[in-house]
């Protein structure tokens, strides 16, 4: 096995463990962290469709 090739092993098991790992605790980059917790009211209005950016 060349230097290159267990390079290559290693970086794609971190990104299959990754993703992996975000999938079990449910972790978005693009989701809103700032979510009212009102029940999905903001400033007294109801809002609809999804929530995330």
């Amino acid at each position: 096995m060349t230097v290159r090739l267990a390079i290559f092993l290693f970086w794609a098991t971190m990104i299959l463990a990754g993703a992996i790992s975000a999938s079990y605790y449910a972790w978005s980059p693009y989701s809103d962290e700032e979510r009212s917790a009102s029940g999905g009211r903001s400033g007294g209005a109801f809002v609809r469709g999804p929530t995330h950016k």
